[in-house]
């Protein structure tokens, strides 16, 4: 260039040219400006679109980067979600990606990418962000009896369990959970954590198909839900009980009061009521369960009652029979004695059977009146004394034969402490507890005192 300004350039022939300088020159500057501002690189524009699927099982989070020129993206996006880095991933045929393993909590958030290219000067950087909203993941309920059908009135469980497929593994299930009968909630608890429930029912609903709702409340992560489930209840069974008054004699009149039992309600339905084969009563019974007939001038020896329940829509029928059993009355052979001992009575009138232990005596009597004795007895020797206070029968033997003392006959046997008992036996010679009478009144003890009939003993024997 200074050549050309301080004289003129030679020609290959070694002529100078005007033009060719001119043009040389001309051509010179004008390589030299396209050389400084035509061929430096300009870098494509980078752009990100973000894309992000939420999902309780693993959130994909995909940045899809492209250039202002087409020129491939490469490089490298990192990632962050609410300002925590999530990680970076290699751009590969224009996306780069990550995945959030658990799922983010339920609500909004924000996520950022970052992209940087490998070769800066031919791509440049690019930054975009987006938000999004985390739902709860749904959830199913299921809920049954665990069997075909239950019966009225059973305490039974219902077996609930609660499901979230869309929930990442190992999500905590444990929730409220509510059985409702309509608006009515006949069972509550709470789930475990695998949304598994036992819950107590006492059923009373009428036999056949019932309907219930079972309904979980969700959790922070999991949705709430509901589900109708059916349950089949049967009849369940009624007792007959049969009663009669105590001290029944012959010619007397007894009302026989039948009384069907069933829970949790009382059972309604007809009953009849038969006496040695005739009827006495043929109704409803009342809003107790109970019935009643009346039977006149009862005559001595063994009768038959019949019950037949014709049961109701909760109480299957059933049938019940007892027998009534009246005595001709004893004939008190010490009558004497019985009205002397009347006079100062020390037995409760509870008491169907009464020892005396300090003046070796014991006696029979109906609501405090001796209706038998007092007749000798002997009772417990030292080391084996009779026990004090108010027992009650609950075993007769007729031909007992003691277990503990090698088979000793124990005839007319009635016990009502563990193993003592009224029982005919020596009246000379001390026992082991039991109370010995003679054979006639073991006999009279035997058919006149039955199970549940009150025993009471006191004094001290005077040996």
């Amino acid at each position: 260039m200074l050549l050309a300004a301080c004289g003129p350039a030679v020609s290959g022939s070694g002529l100078p040219t005007a033009a060719t300088s001119s043009s040389t020159t001309s051509a010179s500057t004008t390589s030299s400006a396209v050389s400084t501002t035509s061929d430096a690189p300009v870098a494509a524009a980078a752009t990100i679109a973000l894309t992000v699927t939420p999902d309780p099982s693993g959130t994909t989070v995909v940045a899809a980067v492209s250039t202002s020129t087409g020129l491939a993206a490469a490089g490298t996006v990192s990632f962050t979600l609410d300002g925590v880095a999530l990680g970076s991933a290699p751009v590969a045929s224009g996306q780069a990606g990550v995945v959030i393993p658990a799922g983010p909590p339920v609500g909004d958030h924000t996520v950022a990418a970052d992209f940087t290219a490998d070769d800066p000067a031919l791509i440049t950087a690019a930054a975009a962000t987006t938000t999004f909203s985390a739902a709860k993941a749904g959830s199913s309920i299921a809920a049954s009896a665990g069997k075909d059908s239950i019966r009225y009135g059973d305490q039974e469980t219902f077996e609930v369990a609660v499901q979230a497929p869309t929930a990442a593994a190992g999500t905590d299930l444990t929730g409220h959970v509510v059985i409702l009968d309509g608006s009515e909630v006949i069972a509550e608890g709470d789930t475990d954590a695998a949304g598994t429930a036992s819950l107590s029912v006492y059923n009373r609903a009428n036999p056949g198909p019932k309907t219930y709702t079972a309904s979980w409340s969700g959790t922070a992560a999991v949705d709430a839900s509901t589900a109708e489930f059916v349950v089949q209840t049967t009849q369940t069974n009624a007792d007959i009980s049969i009663d009669w008054p105590d001290g029944l004699l012959p010619g007397s009149d007894a009302t026989i009061t039948v009384d069907i039992i069933g829970t949790p309600d009382s059972p309604t339905g007809n009953v009849v009521i038969t006496y040695d084969g005739n009827q006495i009563a043929n109704g409803a019974v009342d809003a107790n369960g109970k019935i009643s007939g009346t039977v006149t001038a009862v005559a001595a020896g063994d009768h038959a009652v019949a019950v037949n329940y014709a049961g109701d829509e909760r109480f299957e029928a059933n049938t019940g029979a007892a027998t009534l059993s009246v005595k001709e009355p004893v004939v008190n052979p010490n009558a004497a004695g019985a009205a002397a001992a009347q006079a100062a009575n020390p037995c409760p009138a509870a008491a169907s059977a009464c020892i005396d232990l300090a003046n070796e005596q014991a006696w029979l009597q109906s609501g405090g009146q001796i209706t038998y004795g007092p007749v000798p007895i002997t009772s417990g020797a030292a080391g084996s004394r009779t026990r004090t206070g108010m027992f009650s029968v609950f075993w007769r033997d007729k031909n007992h034969k003691s277990s503990l003392f090698n088979n000793a006959p124990m005839p007319n046997s009635v016990f009502f402490d563990g193993d003592i008992a009224f029982h005919q036996g020596s009246l000379y010679d001390q026992s082991n507890g039991c109370i010995h009478l003679s054979w006639d009144a073991s006999e009279t003890f035997f058919n006149t005192l039955s199970v549940g009939d009150n025993v009471y003993a006191w004094g001290a024997p005077p040996y």
